[in-house]
C-alpha cells in the first residue's frame, strides 16, 4: 500500500471510516441482553421501551464496533449479525487494499468449505483446530472461584511455550482477591477516562493533539479502543469484568530479543489450555497500557524491576455458551514458491 508523506501524517483523529452494519431480527430475540453485556465497546445498548438492542457510536464515531462478533456468538436466538467490514478510507490508519473483503467463517480447507457449515467442517478437524476456531473472549463469568489446581494447570501450559534462546522472560502474577482487582481497575479506569476525554469529540485542538500523539506512537491512537474506554465507564470502572481470577503476564525487560513476544506466546498457551478445560478467558490490554501513568498499581501488585506488565488475562467459568465460530476479516497471504 502506497501512502504519501501527507497521508501518513494526516487524519489520525476520527478518520473517514466505513463501519460494519448492525442487523437484528426482533422476532427471534429472547431478550436476554447477553449481546449488550458481552459487547467489549459501548456499541450495543438496550432499549428498555422496545426491549431490544440497538447499535450506537460516540461523538464523531458513527458506530462504536470493532467487529469482534461476540454479540453474534453469544446470541441464543441467532438474531444478531454484524455485516460488512471495518475500513478506514484515508489517513494514517487507512486499511491496506489487500485486507479488503467481507468477513468469512472458518475455511481451513480453502474455498471448498464455502458451501459447508461449521459442523460439517469440524468433523475433519483436529481437536487443537477446534479449540482455535471455537474459543471466544469471555466477559461474562459465573460467581464461582477457579480452583488453584486449575490455575496451576494453565500456568504449567505457559511454561512450555517457546521463547528466544529458551530465556523464558515471563512471570505470572495471579490475583484472586476481588478487592485488589477492583482497586486496580479503578486506578487504571481513571487514566482511561482522561484519554477518552482527550479523544472523543470533533475539535481542532483534539485533531492536532491526537495527530501528534499518533506520530509518536501510532499503535496507541487507533479510534477503536476509545469505544471500549467508554464501556469501562458505563460498567462502573470495571476492566476485568469481575473475573474470579486475573493473571497479569509480566516480562523481564532484560530478556533475550523481544521478551514481550515470548511473554505473549506463554500467555496464549494459557488461554488455549484454559479453553480446553472449560474455562473462559479474555485478554485485557488496558492495565498494561495505563500502569505507567498509575504508579499506585505497581505498588499494589508488588511489581518491581526488571518486570513490566505485557498483558492481563481474565479467567473464570463462562456464564453462558460462547463456543460458536464466527466470521473474521481477511488476512493477506503472499506465497513465494520455487519456480
Amino acid at each position: 500500500m502506497k501512502q504519501s508523506f501527507f497521508e501518513k501524517f494526516s487524519k489520525a483523529h476520527l478518520p473517514p471510516t466505513r463501519f460494519t452494519r448492525f442487523e437484528y431480527e426482533p422476532e427471534k430475540c429472547t431478550h436476554c441482553k447477553a449481546c449488550v453485556d458481552t459487547c467489549p465497546t459501548s456499541c450495543l445498548q438496550w432499549d428498555e421501551e422496545k426491549k431490544e438492542p440497538y447499535a450506537t457510536g460516540l461523538d464523531g464515531m458513527e458506530i462504536a464496533c470493532i467487529a469482534c462478533n461476540n454479540c453474534e456468538a453469544v446470541c441464543p436466538g441467532n438474531c444478531i449479525r454484524m455485516r460488512g467490514e471495518y475500513r478506514v478510507l484515508e489517513g494514517r490508519y487507512k486499511t491496506p487494499e489487500d485486507k479488503y473483503g467481507e468477513m468469512t467463517p472458518p475455511r481451513p480447507f480453502g474455498e471448498s468449505d464455502a458451501d459447508r457449515d461449521y459442523e460439517a467442517i469440524a468433523r475433519d478437524l483436529t481437536e487443537t483446530e477446534k479449540v482455535l476456531y471455537e474459543r471466544r473472549s469471555i466477559r461474562l463469568y459465573k460467581n464461582k472461584p477457579v480452583p488453584r489446581e486449575m490455575l496451576n494447570r494453565i500456568i504449567e501450559a505457559a511454561r512450555f511455550a517457546p521463547s528466544a534462546g529458551n530465556g523464558q522472560p515471563e512471570k505470572f502474577l495471579v490475583v484472586t482477591d476481588p478487592e485488589i482487582n477492583k482497586e486496580v481497575d479503578r486506578l487504571c479506569a481513571k487514566v482511561l477516562t482522561m484519554i477518552k476525554k482527550l479523544y472523543v469529540g470533533k475539535s481542532r485542538w483534539r485533531k492536532m493533539i491526537v495527530t501528534l500523539l499518533s506520530a509518536i506512537s501510532a499503535n496507541k491512537w487507533d479510534q477503536r479502543p476509545i469505544a471500549a474506554m467508554e464501556k469501562v465507564n458505563q460498567n462502573n470502572d470495571s476492566i476485568t469484568f469481575g473475573a474470579p481470577a486475573v493473571i497479569h503476564v509480566l516480562k523481564d525487560t532484560r530478556g533475550i530479543s523481544n521478551p514481550e513476544i515470548c511473554s505473549a506466546l506463554a500467555a496464549h498457551n494459557m488461554v488455549m489450555a484454559a479453553h480446553s478445560l472449560g474455562l473462559g478467558t479474555c485478554y485485557v490490554g488496558f492495565i498494561a497500557s495505563t500502569v505507567p501513568y498509575a504508579p499506585k498499581v505497581k505498588k499494589l501488585l508488588g511489581i518491581k524491576y526488571p518486570y513490566e506488565i505485557v498483558t492481563t488475562i481474565c479467567v473464570g467459568y463462562p456464564k453462558m455458551k460462547y463456543d460458536n465460530p464466527i466470521a473474521r476479516g481477511r488476512i493477506p497471504v503472499e506465497w513465494i514458491e520455487e519456480k
